[in-house]
């Protein structure tokens, strides 16, 4: 254990170290510090030094001291000298000592007149200059000659080994030097590995504090679009790894070396989605701060998190870093494991499968050389979901041999690994889940800790947000699961959540319940339930007086103890009126205690002459006295009111506390107590109202504590979080009518519909390849058809999916998942001919008695892979063995409550069906399918999107063929950290955006290189200027944009003349500026292995001619930059480069949004130069047949439109700038190639 280790070498040190000038050697005030005494002899002195370890958990490896003085008083050049000693890291106690002794040694005795070397015995391995021959220190302009010195040169006076200062700061650039090279070499593998890559805050140089974010586009991650609906997700969003290094850039070698083992504070994880693919500096600082405050609270939902962590988030533009549906458990899982993992990998090569399974099979600790590893870790790792995935998920960087691993490249791909796959682990321990069944989404593993946990520390899904956002969705999960606990089928029950209950045992008898009675003989017999259920201390029944006026019990002295906020369940008859009710204790001053507003189930049953006054529920909220804008007043049940009971003034009542343990109930118990606690939940639609009268304060249910018991939420979140299925309304229920839809199956009148998704997420694509491979061939390669259930089956279905593992009605016609294309016959087997004993119908009695659809049926309409003759039965059932030729696709349910619903309206674009097996609906007409039943991928191309030309409309969105899915632009800062290899100005000017005087510092530096032999087909100076159709010369010109302008364009020159053409990839002909408002920009020497340069070179073009048009407020707004020549392939059309149809470039640098005052045209060239060379998301290509020209009027048009798209800021000038004045540009002139 570090902590022990720390101590031990304390203690060891406190004995052994010796030192003439160190004495008093103790542990210090604060844990993990150490104070001892330095004497300076000159003077006398004696100073008490501190040393602090900040980080013990990091001790022995990876920890680093903070050196400081409490004397007051003592020689300046003393504290310099503590100053320089540093922060020691990795260095025990002891070592710690001896070198700070040395260095206070050195001030003396380490002058020029009195040399002495006290390092000769045991000088440190990190002392020692790095060697001659090291590349860094060869190729560093900033240590030149003069610095570089040996005991026979002139210099040698300068720098000897008793200058501890010059020799330290030479060892100091040394490392430098190769740090930055690590950290260039690290984050070129990023992207060469197909991520982006950008740096927060200063990384090279030894930042101490700083981020280096990875992302990834969402649509390159092959996840479905059932999958990101289910899980939030937009295509055009990226997933973000961001990693704060506290304590400067630590490379994977580094972090190996360490041998750490757990959580390092030196580098930490937050993951998360952003709409670019880096977020602001103060974004990323207020990212940590969250993750400190989630760390240090019992709480494991972030702060950030806690209200609409499952919020979609595809809309809106903000740069920060919004939530990710798993953000907290995967944010665990990398912080507390990563470094182990890779530790593991890397001693014993394992894979990460293997690495996984050990870290769980030895609870994270370290490695030790006599451990016999089991070879059970070196299996290779089973997945077939994997095999379905992009490369660019799948790929593993530490399993390529490479000699220096990419650290962020590591953390990436782990990260995606369980993000992609993240149905395959478990959110709690993250160990992979053994299931019988596919889910769609993630989940807990069977062991009860982990729900236990995963409900405790808010990892699931936001209930709120759910009951807000989709309402009748969550009215349908209840009334599944209610009726399945009704019925006794309710398998997986919500047990390790530590609910407390009433005693089932001591209730009223189930026999007067009508309902209750009709789950058996179905359910199990309560004398077979186990018989080996512990019991936790026995509940008890209890007496009491009621004084109903002002709601209090009066209890018997020495009754019973009650504490606030626990629940009770109150029992009282008087007369023939039955009276049972749950209520909160709000306050406990015995002999009386107050209760809380009386909230009473479903289950009590008023004789037929007792008629109750009208009164306040969930299924009346708007009964006299209920005002629903007053959350006080929210619907919760009132006593009824009788003569019985105003005549007894304090009426007898009995009580059962909510103190036995639902885990400890027999099977059929906890199927009772399920069916308690959901009765006594109000109606989803009045959780919704009560939700949305909070906006702007705690939105939380439990805070409507008077209303819903602890227990009766816990089940009410265990029921939605255990959902795997993606359940969506089609249907809008608003003022008890669903309007008619597009998006509406025909056919299924009176039955609401919602779109159904299941299975794992790579389902779809199993089930599109199964097409494929059986029938890609035939006009009609799918069919659709039914499959109806009971009621209480559905919990099942909507979390395990359709299999045939159990059977409900037999097998007549074999072993598979049966199909009807007759809805009728589906129906059939929903059960709604079966009848309680007591004569009533599930559909009068069946359902949850707050639902406001009380559902009494429920089918599913699916679809198949079109392939009858290798079904299991064809007649009179379609029998489907394959379970990945099945998808589903809608669910429908019979309401019945008094909705009303519209004709059906028939979708204007409809999925084509086979005329042999087309679905037969409850009206008797076939059945009318929207094409939004498919997902995108299969949907026909329209002869718009054919041709790519004209603009597709979706809802208020205007997708055109220019603005879909382009990458946001890459940060100036971040090209240079990629492309500078070298330290040196004279090796390559600088493209920093942030000044433009660094490069003209290091021009005079620079000197023209001779003409070798070309390495282009460039040639400059050939243009014809005559041909070109440009904007009108600007009639502007003002005093700031003039002088920022002759400075731009002899910069920008100057550099031109610097270098090779072939290296700078653009020209500008100074013959051609007639005007410094308006420049032409060639740009050429593409990479060869570009389509952009291949189609060039087809058409014999040697460059892309640019025209750069500057505004009056320059350089406050932007320049106009457009593609005069050749014309480019559209993006609807397979192009990409970010140009758009019009031939302006869909930069945010280029507008407002993006532009800095401070950029200079020379990173303004090379960004458009790297934009254009891009293949993310697709290459640039040329258009195809004769080369043409761009008219002014459309990129003009182009670049409002691609602003008004993404939501960028067009300067206030640009129309006034840059109006067409002849129109005859507007029209594209074919011309020859130049």
């Amino acid at each position: 254990m570090p902590r022990k280790a720390f101590v031990h070498d304390l203690q060891q040190s406190i004995q052994d170290f010796s030192h003439c000038r160190v004495s008093d050697v103790a542990p210090g005030v604060e844990d993990g510090s150490v104070t001892f005494t330095y004497t300076y002899q000159p003077a006398g002195v004696a100073i008490v030094i501190q040393a602090l370890v900040t980080d013990v958990g990091d001790y022995p490896s990876s920890h680093m001291y903070m050196v400081y003085t409490t004397s007051d008083n003592i020689p300046a050049h003393l504290s310099t000298a503590l100053e320089d000693v540093g922060t020691l890291d990795g260095c025990n106690v002891g070592h710690m000592l001896s070198k700070v002794a040395k260095t206070l040694d050195q001030v003396d005795a380490g002058s020029e007149t009195n040399p002495l070397n006290l390092d000769d015995d045991d000088m440190d391995a990190d002392d020692h200059v790095v060697d001659g021959s090291d590349p860094e220190l060869d190729d560093d302009s900033d240590v030149g000659s003069e610095e570089i010195w040996s005991p026979g040169s002139p210099s040698h006076n300068h720098i000897t080994r008793s200058d501890p200062r010059k020799s330290s700061e030479l060892r100091g650039r040394v490392a430098t030097l190769a740090s930055n090279r690590r950290i260039r070499s690290d984050l070129k593998a990023v992207k060469q590995a197909g991520f982006r890559v950008g740096h927060l805050g200063g990384l090279i140089d030894n930042a101490q504090d700083c981020f280096v974010t990875v992302s990834i586009r969402v649509s390159k991650l092959g996840i479905s679009e059932e999958a990101m609906h289910a899980w939030h997700l937009s295509p055009s969003q990226y997933f973000l790894l961001l990693i704060r290094y506290t304590a400067g850039y630590r490379s994977s070698d580094d972090l190996i070396a360490s041998g750490s083992f757990h959580r390092s504070q030196n580098v930490v994880f937050r993951v998360g989605l952003s709409q670019h693919y880096k977020i602001p500096l103060d974004e990323a600082v207020q990212a940590f701060s969250q993750l400190k405050k989630k760390y240090g609270s019992s709480s494991g939902r972030e702060p950030s998190e806690s209200k609409d962590a499952n919020e979609p988030s595809g809309a809106g533009t903000s740069k920060g870093l919004q939530p990710l549906f798993i953000g907290s458990p995967l944010q665990d899982l990398m912080n507390e494991r990563l470094l182990a993992m890779i530790n593991y990998r890397s001693a014993m090569g394992f894979g990460w499968g293997g690495a996984e399974s050990y870290y769980t099979d030895h609870q994270g600790s370290n490695l030790l050389s006599e451990n016999i590893v089991d070879n059970k870790y070196y299996a290779p790792e089973s997945s077939s979901r994997a095999a379905a995935l992009p490369k660019l998920v799948t790929n593993d960087h530490l399993a390529a041999a490479v000699t220096k691993p990419s650290f962020p490249l590591i953390a990436m791909q782990f990260a995606l690994r369980h993000l992609v796959r993240c149905t395959e682990f478990c959110l709690v321990c993250h160990e992979k889940v053994e299931t019988g069944f596919e889910a769609l989404k993630p989940y807990v593993c069977s062991k009860p800790l982990c729900l236990y946990q995963y409900m405790a520390f808010g990892f699931g899904p936001s209930i709120e947000h759910d009951i807000i956002a989709q309402p009748h969705v969550v009215d349908l999960l209840i009334s599944f699961c209610y009726s399945s606990a009704a019925f006794g089928t309710l398998k997986n029950l919500p047990t390790g959540l530590a609910l407390a209950v009433p005693n089932p045992s001591l209730m009223p008898a189930r026999s007067q319940n009508p309902y209750w009675k009709s789950s058996f003989p179905h359910a199990p017999n309560e004398t077979t339930a186990p018989v080996n259920v512990k019991s936790s201390s026995p509940s008890k029944l209890y007496k009491a007086k009621l004084d109903q006026a002002n709601m209090e019990l009066i209890l018997s002295s020495g009754e019973t103890v009650l504490f606030p906020n626990q629940w009770i369940f109150v029992m009282m008859t008087c007369g023939t009126v039955q009276q049972r009710f749950h209520c909160r204790v709000v306050e406990a001053l015995y002999p009386t205690i107050r209760l809380g507003p009386p909230v009473r189930a479903s289950d009590i049953v008023e004789p037929p002459e007792s008629k109750p006054q009208p009164q306040t529920s969930a299924a009346n909220p708007r009964a006299p006295g209920n005002s629903l804008l007053d959350p006080a007043r929210l619907p919760v049940t009132t006593l009824p009111s009788s003569e019985a009971t105003r005549t007894a003034k304090y009426p007898e009542v009995e009580f059962i506390i909510y103190d036995q343990n639902f885990d400890d109930l027999s099977f059929a118990d906890k199927q009772y107590a399920t069916c308690m606690l959901l009765e006594t939940l109000p109606a989803v639609l009045d959780m919704k109202r009560y939700l949305q009268s909070k906006s702007g304060k705690d939105m939380r249910l439990k805070e409507w504590q008077d209303r819903i018991s602890p227990a009766a939420a816990g089940v009410l979140r265990w029921i939605i979080a255990s959902n795997r299925s993606c359940i969506v309304e089609v249907d809008h229920l608003t003022d008890g009518s669903i309007r008619a839809s597009e998006e509406r199956v025909t056919g299924m009148p009176e039955w609401m519909q919602f779109r159904f998704a299941q299975g794992a997420p790579d389902k779809e694509k199993r089930f599109i390849q199964s097409i494929r491979d059986v029938t890609s061939q035939q006009q009609y390669p799918s069919l659709y058809a039914w499959h109806g259930s009971p009621l209480q089956n559905w919990h099942s279905i909507v979390r395990e999916g359709l299999h045939f593992q159990d059977t409900a009605h037999g097998r007549a016609y074999g072993h598979g998942v049966y199909h009807a294309t007759d809805v009728l016959t589906s129906i059939g087997y929903t059960g709604g001919h079966y009848h309680h004993v007591d004569g009533s119908s599930p559909a009068s009695s069946g359902g949850w008695p707050q639902s406001h659809l009380k559902i009494s049926q429920a089918v599913a309409l699916n679809e198949i892979v079109n392939a009858p003759q290798q079904f299991v039965s064809q007649s009179p059932h379609l029998v489907v063995a394959q379970l990945d030729w099945i998808q589903t696709r809608y669910l429908f349910v019979k309401i019945n409550n008094a909705t009303t619903f519209d004709k059906d309206v028939r979708p204007k674009e409809i999925y084509a069906q086979d005329p042999n097996y087309t679905p037969m609906g409850s009206d008797r007409q076939k059945i009318v399918i929207p094409i939004t039943a498919v997902s995108k991928s299969r949907r026909p191309l329209t002869t718009e999107a054919k041709n790519g030309v004209k603009k597709m409309k979706t809802g208020n969105i205007v997708e055109t063929d220019d603005c879909v899915l382009l990458s946001d632009d890459t940060d100036v800062e971040d090209l240079q950290i990629l492309i500078d290899d070298e330290e040196g100005p004279e090796n390559k000017p600088s493209v920093s955006a942030k000044s433009s005087h660094h490069s003209h510092a290091t021009k005079d530096k620079v000197k023209p290189k001779p003409l070798e032999t070309p390495k282009t087909d460039f040639v400059p100076g050939i243009l014809d200027p005559t041909s070109l159709p440009l904007l009108e010369p600007p009639s502007f010109a003002t005093p700031m944009a003039t002088k920022a302008l002759q400075r731009e364009l002899n910069s920008t020159l100057k550099i031109q003349e610097s270098l090779p053409a072939h290296e700078l990839g653009w020209y500008i002909n100074r013959e051609l500026l007639n005007n410094m408002y308006q420049w032409i920009v060639e740009l050429h020497s593409f990479e060869s292995h570009l389509p952009l340069a291949q189609d060039l070179k087809a058409k014999d073009l040697k460059s892309v001619v640019l025209e750069v048009r500057f505004g009056k407020d320059y350089p406050m707004s932007p320049p106009f930059v457009r593609i005069i020549r050749p014309r480019f392939l559209s993006f609807m059309a397979g192009g990409g480069g970010h140009v758009t149809a019009g031939g302006a470039l869909c930069m945010e640098l280029l507008t407002n949004s993006g532009w800095s005052a401070v950029s200079n045209m020379e990173s303004v060239l090379l960004q458009v130069r790297l934009a254009m060379s891009s293949t993310d998301p697709k290459p640039a290509r040329l258009e195809p047949g004769k080369v043409r020209d761009y008219g002014v009027g459309e990129a003009i048009e182009a670049y409002i439109r691609a602003c008004n798209a993404h939501g960028w800021t067009v300067p206030p000038d640009f129309q006034t700038n840059y109006a067409v004045a002849d129109n005859r540009y507007d029209r594209p002139l074919p011309i020859a190639p130049v």
